[in-house]
């Protein structure tokens, strides 16, 4: 097949998070599997652009990809040359896949689909929760969302990444399909260690820092918490909101148990994980949490809360704990957690086999295909 994606923002600009890597490997995997793939995006970099070069055919790990120039500076992402192309190129392609939301070019480029009649899949990535209407409650926004947004979310197919995404877009009503995100697989052999001989429990935070991720809360827990512990918080965020994060630590008398390693990638990102004992992710909102399957495939149990789309997969499957997103009950579950050493390796033995099974990327691939060709 032939297939058209479109984002405004893709590797290598790690700063934007999970979806990066996600739309990555679709991309990837498609065109490992003989398909005919095309990724139009732009040179977002935060505030910066990357360094690439502009309007011609690249290829970034096998996928042919254009960046365009974008004109502004933030998530808006406008960028007229993106827009133009989608509109040229559109119906050359047997599908066409649209990931992300309230941005320009997104938004333009399902409108430009129509036009053309095309119905693109479009891929929110998270973008239509709960979380993302109660944090910005302009009224302009809710407005914009009931009317011409909604018009043009009915104009396309929804490809959700988990149950809980999909209830939080009934209300749209659009025609809609789970699948999860491609997930890059520790490739390793399985970490062998005795819990019970250690001193110190190492937990890990690794994730885009934002304040949806709830690591204050995380923080509060750990003032209180009644065994030896280090926290290693890998990952990048604004540097206001992380100075924000160390003062609060300081203030709470655990900034020493604290270790920010800052972005990890590759190799690195999986050695991190490997050497934890426990993943915690006790976010607000979390539309899927690649992070999950990632710590899960090195043998590295998870502690995630309610909220995070993967939480029904950890509980279906026994890999690790759910918890709630207030400090008590965070604080609750790690002590509980670091009172059943057994189940902690239990998890790990069998994590490893059940993740690779259940996201083996040639499955996933055939899945999407069915999809496109829907």
């Amino acid at each position: 097949m032939k297939i058209l994606h479109i984002i405004p923002t893709y590797k290598p600009a790690y700063i934007y998070g999970g979806p990066i890597f996600s739309v990555s490997l679709i991309c990837e995997n498609l065109v490992k599997e003989g398909h005919e793939v095309l990724m139009l995006t732009t040179t977002a970099n935060g505030k910066n652009e990357l360094d690439v070069p502009i309007g011609e055919i690249q290829t970034v790990d096998g996928v042919p990809t254009i960046y365009f120039k974008r004109w502004t500076k933030d998530h808006t992402h406008i960028s007229p040359a993106l827009m133009w192309n989608v509109f040229i190129k559109c119906k050359k392609y047997d599908a066409v896949h649209i990931h992300s939301w309230w941005n320009i070019p997104v938004m333009v480029s399902v409108l430009l689909c129509w036009v053309r009649g095309v119905k693109p899949i479009l891929s929110p990535r998270g973008m239509l929760s709960d979380f993302t209407f109660e944090k910005n409650h302009s009224s302009l926004k809710g407005i914009f969302h009931n009317t011409i947004g909604k018009f043009l979310l009915n104009k396309t197919r929804l490809h959700l990444t988990a149950e809980a995404e999909q209830k939080e877009c009934e209300s749209i009503g659009t025609d809609n399909f789970v699948l999860p995100n491609y997930i890059q697989l520790n490739s390793a052999k399985f970490k062998i260690q005795n819990l019970n001989k250690k001193e110190t429990f190492n937990i890990l935070f690794l994730s885009r820092i934002h304040v949806k991720k709830n690591i204050e809360n995380l923080f509060r827990a750990l003032e209180t918490i009644n065994f030896d512990f280090q926290l290693n918080v890998a990952g990048m965020g604004e540097e206001n909101y992380l100075s924000g994060l160390k003062k609060l630590a300081n203030k709470l008398g655990i900034a020493n148990k604290i270790k920010w390693l800052g972005e990890v990638h590759g190799k690195e990102k999986f050695e991190v994980y490997s050497n934890a004992d426990l993943l915690v992710l006790p976010s607000f909102n979390e539309n899927f949490a690649n992070v999950v399957i990632e710590s899960l495939s090195t043998g590295t149990p998870v502690m995630v809360s309610e909220h995070v789309g993967l939480a029904d997969y950890v509980e279906q499957n026994n890999l690790g704990w759910i918890c709630g997103t207030d400090a008590e009950n965070i604080r609750k579950y790690l002590e509980i957690i670091f009172a059943d050493k057994n189940r902690l390796e239990e998890i790990g033995k069998k994590a490893v086999e059940i993740t690779q099974q259940d996201f083996s990327p040639t499955e996933l691939t055939k899945r999407y295909i069915v999809q496109y060709k829907r």
